[in-house]
């Protein structure tokens, strides 16, 4: 019986990762090319006038255990609150599932019975592996927006995502205000890709990577800076610099390398962080040396680096 199961099991995750990328070309094939004409329109409305909305927008990118965008973890709604209070003039958006070209969470498609009962499995059985299917399915979405065959697809879609996001929350073409992507693990690459096509529009883009696995996506290119805050006990990020060869020391001509060498990367171990979890970086019990939590010390970090971009 127990061989059945896990035989099924690997055979979801083998239909995952090879049918994963077939989501962002049939949506392109079906609706995406109109939708992006219609949504990227060169006919924009007037910039906003001065003084008026938000002084910068925050979109926050969640890791691959997510299920879709407004079923973020508690640690991560409590966290994200606390950031808005200490940086009062930006706006935080949050409503975004990165791991869907359309922004259709796990929880908003025909299988939701099935992704019910896996994330009903993490709250309650979480010693049970089966809802590591989650992340699977996610971490494939992550390999197909690095993947330059279908990455541009993808991310594309997933940039119309974020650019009606911005506008539902006020943001306005033309404006020039600036907008700081913010990743958690596999978020980071799926900003890296969108962030590709948000400055096409004029956006000016910079990313916080929290824990980030990415790989070196021509987003690199078009962002302002990229900080990358890292654990000393999270050993989970360094996938992103095994598992992608352009960021390899002996690919110096890669995105990853020249954004390093023109200054547009800072590094940033900010304290003795695991990659998830309650020792992860929104932790409020786990402590370090000095008895600040992960929570904390995650936070005050952001949000330094987010004065710091509304002070420039």
């Amino acid at each position: 019986m127990i061989s059945w199961v896990l035989g099924g099991a690997a055979l979801m995750v083998a239909a995952f990762v090879l049918l994963s990328p077939l989501e962002s070309l049939r949506w392109w094939a079906d609706k995406g090319q109109a939708e992006i004409a219609a949504t990227f329109d060169p006919m924009r409305p007037p910039p906003q006038a001065a003084g008026i909305g938000p002084t910068a927008f925050v979109v926050y990118l969640s890791g691959v255990a997510v299920l879709s965008g407004d079923t973020l973890s508690d640690r991560e709604d409590a966290w994200l609150a606390a950031v808005a209070e200490e940086v009062p003039g930006a706006c935080i958006i949050s409503e975004v599932f990165p791991y869907a070209v359309d922004n259709r969470g796990l929880l908003h498609r025909t299988t939701m019975g099935l992704w019910k009962v896996l994330g009903w499995t993490r709250e309650h059985w979480h010693w049970n592996p089966i809802h590591n299917i989650i992340n699977i399915r996610n971490i494939a979405q992550v390999l197909v927006s690095a993947d330059p065959r279908y990455g541009p697809t993808f991310n594309i879609g997933l940039a119309q995502e974020l650019w009606r996001a911005l506008q539902r929350h006020g943001y306005r073409p033309g404006s020039g205000t600036p907008v700081t992507l913010m990743g958690l693990s596999g978020g980071v690459q799926m900003a890296l890709g969108a962030g590709w096509f948000l400055h096409a529009l004029k956006v000016p883009v910079s990313l916080i990577s929290i824990g980030g696995i990415f790989g070196d996506d021509p987003g690199l290119d078009r962002m302002r800076h990229l900080w990358h805050l890292t654990g000393t006990r999270d050993h989970t990020h360094h996938l992103g610099t095994v598992a992608f060869p352009g960021r390899w020391p002996t690919s110096p001509l890669s995105t990853w390398n020249r954004a390093k060498r023109e200054g547009r990367v800072s590094f940033h171990t900010i304290g003795p962080m695991g990659h998830d979890g309650p020792a992860g970086y929104y932790g409020r019990r786990s402590l370090d040396a000095q008895g600040r939590s992960h929570f904390d010390l995650t936070r005050d970090a952001v949000v330094a680096i987010l004065r710091e971009e509304a002070g420039a």
